[in-house]
């Protein structure tokens, strides 16, 4: 099988999870307990997987270090809900900076040369220069207080998630998907447990629809880690792999929530500028 075929399903079920995460966090106000019952259940689908095909290996000491990085994913994905709620579109046109890092990574260990250009330069310049933008569009007391907090939340996105898809293709080498897979998100569960300390919540009343809505994040976000690391184990690059996925889940998301979702309803001149800018920042970034 080639990694392109996994690329392929990759970039489907990486734009449904992005989808369906904005729909859970306009549904669910209470972020923690959203990311709470997304890792509950993707824990236990894993945990089915790694039954269904009898590995072997979940119990080797090496699934403490993958579920050690899956505590700090919990803490991304928290942010990640947070920035959604406040603006898909905006979030979406950060997540080539997540590459970015991979790539500069994967540069420097895994000698993935001649990627740096003038290109590259003036796209991430124009990723920041979009982001700068989306702060300083909104006009009103309330819009400024939105868009800072947004910046606060996609910032700390960007820090913690800037490194998991070059994590993601080191373990690829030596670990098992399924070892893989069960040691991320048995981590990213325990990883929510702080933040139910935090906002001061009890996640044991939740309705029916919430969590069938939950069931569809999680068997989303759970395919599209296994479609991401099968094609990194099939031999896919990094320096490919994430330009290609990441065109899609930043332009198709943009457009859902302008067109689709509303938000450019009230949008300022500066943001549509930062909307612009950040596109073109994008494709310059992914198409280097």
């Amino acid at each position: 099988m080639s990694w392109k075929y996994a690329l392929g399903v990759l970039i489907v079920t990486n734009i449904v999870s992005v989808v369906l995460t904005k729909i859970a966090t306009d549904r669910i106000p209470k972020k923690a307990i959203g990311i709470f019952y997304q890792y509950l259940i993707c824990a236990g689908l894993t945990i089915l997987y790694a039954i269904f095909f009898k590995e072997k290996d979940i119990m080797s000491p090496v699934i403490l270090l993958v579920g050690a990085i899956g505590v700090l994913n919990a803490s991304g994905c928290y942010f990640l809900w947070q920035a959604s709620e406040i603006s898909l579109s905006k979030t979406a046109l950060c997540f080539p900076l997540f590459d970015l890092a991979d790539v500069i990574l994967a540069i420097i260990f895994l000698k993935e040369f001649k990627l740096w250009n003038t290109q590259l330069t003036i796209g991430v310049g124009l990723c920041f220069l979009a982001i700068w933008f989306f702060k300083t569009g909104k006009t009103s007391k309330e819009g400024k207080t939105l868009t800072s907090k947004w910046l606060l939340f996609a910032l700390l996105m960007i820090l913690i998630f800037a490194t998991n898809g070059f994590l993601v293709k080191i373990c690829s080498f030596t670990i098992s998907r399924a070892t893989f897979l069960v040691g991320w998100y048995v981590g990213s569960f325990f990883g929510t447990l702080p933040f139910l300390i935090i906002e001061k919540q009890k996640p044991t009343k939740i309705s029916k629809k919430l969590i069938l809505l939950l069931l569809a994040v999680s068997l989303s976000i759970t395919a599209t880690l296994l479609a991401l690391y099968r094609t990194y184990q099939l031999g896919g690059p990094i320096s490919l792999v994430l330009p290609l996925r990441a065109i899609s889940i930043t332009l198709v998301p943009v457009l859902i929530g302008l067109f689709v979702l509303k938000e450019r309803k009230g949008t300022s001149k500066k943001e549509w500028l930062g909307f612009l800018i950040g596109t073109i920042g994008a494709i310059l970034v992914l198409f280097r």
